[in-house]
């Protein structure tokens, strides 16, 4: 998968740089970090001749111009805007994707929310992220928690392939789709400096603990103020304890512990796992014959695509004794395992527990894909 910059190396050391298809969604109402955050990103994409574009819908398009430079493309998406119509944008930036995926940034869906309603708006993002997901383009979402509410940005969160919240002056990365589970709900101190730099530390201490408060609640399902009333505390410390503030003395530290019925290191220590494990399909349109989607042996499974020319055969990256499930995603394919070699069509399956999987060949005059997954 090709990585790309942000423009802001702080940030590519935090997300593992940004992948074709992300969305990111910027919850803040932080507006100076907002405006570096975009302008380094669209500057990055000029910089390395990506088709870059910026939706503005309060402020004027020369305004914009004179900030991110003349080359930049600009989408009045003010009332008195050319952009002001939700479907001409939508298919504007649609379109623009498909031509060329580049970068976007639109800098304001609590102005969206505003002028066309919450569901049109939340509409609105639901259909255009997977559009840019699909098409390979990078967009960067202001969304402001105050002005669109909590349960707007759930919203947001399920559709969208990463979030980032920035309260006072902290980071806190809320969803991280294709990178390591362990990087959800890390916490980080934010610096903006006088050069629009942009310089992001660990909270270690804190953000360990927020981040192990957070996820005991979840797991015991408490609220904030069930876990004070064990901890002997306010529910606003405990509010302020997981958004990573302020921290919690050793004594009701152990006094929770003892509580729970957990160590102090499982309040402090536990790094969450995550619910799913998502590996993206390959984007890179390359020569790869086996594309390994997620080879992690933690994981308990691995899976690779495998591409197949007309006619062409191959055989599995590595010899396996366990399991190995075989689907023909596309073409029609001969499976060697040994004695037996079943031919499958596109959407059959084989699972092979037995014997090994020794190779494939596809029967076709047309490119034939498959994946090929085992377990651990």
């Amino acid at each position: 998968m090709e990585h790309v910059s942000s423009g802001v190396a702080d940030i590519d050391d935090l997300l593992g740089d940004l992948i074709p298809g992300d969305n990111i969604v910027w919850v803040s109402d932080y507006q100076e970090l907002l405006t570096r955050l975009e302008n380094a990103f669209i500057e990055e994409g000029l910089r390395t001749g990506v088709p870059s574009c910026y939706v503005t819908t309060e402020s004027s398009p020369r305004e914009v111009g004179r900030r991110l430079g003349r080359e930049a493309v600009v989408l009045d998406a003010r009332p008195e805007g050319k952009f002001s119509d939700p479907m001409l944008l939508e298919q504007t930036l649609v379109e623009a994707a498909r031509e060329a995926p580049g970068r976007v940034a639109i800098d304001g869906l609590h102005v969206f929310a505003r002028r066309w309603g919450a569901p049109r708006a939340l509409g609105f993002f639901t259909r255009v992220c997977p559009r840019l997901f699909d098409l390979g383009a990078i967009a960067y979402w202001r969304a402001p928690r105050r002005a669109l509410g909590s349960a707007f940005i759930e919203e947001v969160r399920k559709v969208t392939q990463c979030v980032v919240e920035e309260r006072r002056r902290q980071l806190r990365v809320v969803k991280a789709e294709g990178r390591p589970s362990s990087l959800q709900g890390k916490l980080f101190r934010v610096e903006l400096g006088d050069d629009r730099g942009i310089k992001i530390h660990a909270e270690r201490a804190l953000g360990r603990l927020g981040e192990g408060l957070a996820r005991l609640r979840e797991e015991r399902h408490l609220s904030q103020a069930d876990l004070a009333r064990l901890a002997g505390v306010s529910a606003s410390a405990i509010s302020q304890a997981e958004a990573g503030l302020r921290g919690l003395s050793v004594d009701t530290l152990l006094g929770l512990s003892e509580q729970l019925g957990v160590g102090i290191d499982d309040i402090l220590g536990n790094v969450h796992e995550g619910d799913y494990v998502l590996a993206r399909r390959d984007r890179s349109g390359g020569p790869s014959k086996q594309v390994p989607l997620l080879d992690d042996p933690k994981a308990g499974l691995r899976a690779y695509l495998v591409n197949l020319g007309a006619a062409e055969s191959g055989a599995p990256p590595r010899h396996h004794k366990g399991a190995e499930l075989v689907l023909v995603a596309s073409g029609l394919v001969q499976v060697d395992l040994g004695v037996e070699t079943p031919v499958m069509r596109a959407g059959d399956a084989l699972l092979a527990s037995r014997v090994p999987v020794v190779g494939w060949r596809n029967l076709l005059g047309e490119p034939a894909r498959l994946f090929w997954i085992i377990r651990d």
